[in-house]
């Protein structure tokens, strides 16, 4: 099958599904191509991310044309317009016609490419899938003013791009419950019309490595009778790490450590240092800056504890596959701790979140249940193997 993933930017360098899920289309033997804007995601800081990530360009823009990376087929576009993460290209529908997909499988659709790719569905003559991942209705720890623009900027324009892409797709894929709840409510999709595929992991790629736990652990200065928390992401606001620190804080155990994998807002990471030096936590924490996505297992495997203090993140479901127990906030991917391996605590909760990492810090014969729990709820339900076969499927 000749498979098309559309999206408004590519950055293979950070992984994210549509990065594994072209991957895996095409270890499965698929000619698989992606298109994509010739710049890379606005993340705050992202020459220092994509340095960190080893990349050969570091700055936003990369070259338009056509190119090879990591096996993968890849057409850059050169942009026209952009405003905030929506953007817009040239050479769109030539590049379709020159391909010819089966199939396209459009991503994030309120990037606005994938909806001119929606446009050409019936012109080239190809089936569409479009798929969902955000919604607008929870946006936790924004200030006020930024939910009201963020609102405002969804109502009054990307709403229309969206129900565009979807009225025009042959299926729709809502990745979370409440991506689905969404999409019925606020685009008024028949929920009949809207299929759950959860994002995924490539197992193959993110597993426990015993040797990386001595090294890293060494590295840092963390013994092996220490208890270690991490968590991995992209460091903004609405990541909450400043209630994880004030939570670690309290909590009176001279053996616990704090990995905090990644990079972002430089102001908040720089808040992040100046408030565990207040705290009195400065060294019990380790700040590692951006990881190579190739080396964040590696980070995985030398912790105890994976914890997520605010907004849910697909590196909640890599920590799994690296045999952690989870403690999380209630939000978006709370479905990922029903499997009896972790724990939930409700949004700002302080009390909570120490609660849950206490008990799991106290009892080590719950972590290790934990752990293999979280690894089997992975092979079982969250592998890239099964969730792209998903997606083949709603080609037919």
């Amino acid at each position: 099958m000749k498979i098309v993933h559309l999206m408004g930017y590519f950055v293979p360098e950070l992984g994210y599904q549509e990065y594994y899920l072209a991957n895996q289309h095409r270890k499965m033997g698929h000619d698989v191509y992606v298109i994509a804007s010739d710049l890379v995601y606005p993340f705050p800081n992202i020459g220092e991310m994509l340095k960190g990530a080893g990349a050969k360009e570091t700055s936003r823009k990369r070259q338009a044309g056509f190119s090879i990376a990591e096996g993968l087929k890849i057409y850059r576009l050169p942009h026209v317009v952009e405003y905030s993460d929506f953007i817009l290209c040239k050479g769109l529908r030539k590049t379709l016609e020159k391909i010819k997909p089966d199939v396209v499988f459009a991503h994030e659709s309120r990037q606005g490419l994938p909806a001119i790719g929606a446009y050409y569905k019936n012109k080239v003559g190809y089936k569409l899938v479009v798929d969902q991942h955000d919604f607008y209705h929870k946006i936790p720890n924004h200030p006020l003013w930024k939910k009201v623009l963020r609102f405002l900027d969804y109502l009054c324009f990307r709403r229309f791009v969206v129900n565009y892409s979807l009225r025009k797709a042959d299926k729709i894929v809502a990745v979370t419950n409440e991506t689905k709840d969404f999409l019925t409510k606020t685009h008024k999709i028949n929920p009949k019309r809207i299929l759950m595929v959860p994002l995924g992991v490539d197992i193959s790629f993110f597993r426990f490595d015993s040797k990386a736990r001595l090294s890293i652990r060494k590295k840092l200065g963390i013994k092996e009778s220490d208890v270690a928390l991490v968590f991995s992401g992209t460091i903004v606001r609405r990541k909450g790490i400043e209630l994880l620190l004030e939570a670690l804080s309290e909590i009176e155990n001279k053996n616990i450590k704090l990995i905090i994998v990644g990079s972002g807002e430089s102001d908040y990471m720089q808040e992040l240092k100046d408030l565990a030096k207040r705290l009195g936590i400065d060294d019990k924490c380790a700040f590692t800056g951006f990881v190579k996505k190739d080396d964040v297992k590696d980070y995985f495997s030398a912790a105890d504890i994976g914890v997520w203090p605010g907004n849910n993140s697909v590196s909640i479901m890599e920590a799994m596959a690296c045999k952690l127990p989870i403690v999380m906030v209630d939000l978006q991917l709370n479905h990922l701790i029903g499997y009896g391996n972790g724990l939930k605590f409700p949004q700002h909760d302080k009390e909570k979140l120490k609660e849950s990492l206490k008990r799991l810090i106290d009892n080590k014969n719950l972590r290790m249940k934990m752990a293999n729990n979280s690894l089997s709820a992975i092979k079982k339900h969250y592998s890239y193997d099964a969730i792209a076969q998903d997606f083949l499927d709603l080609a037919n």
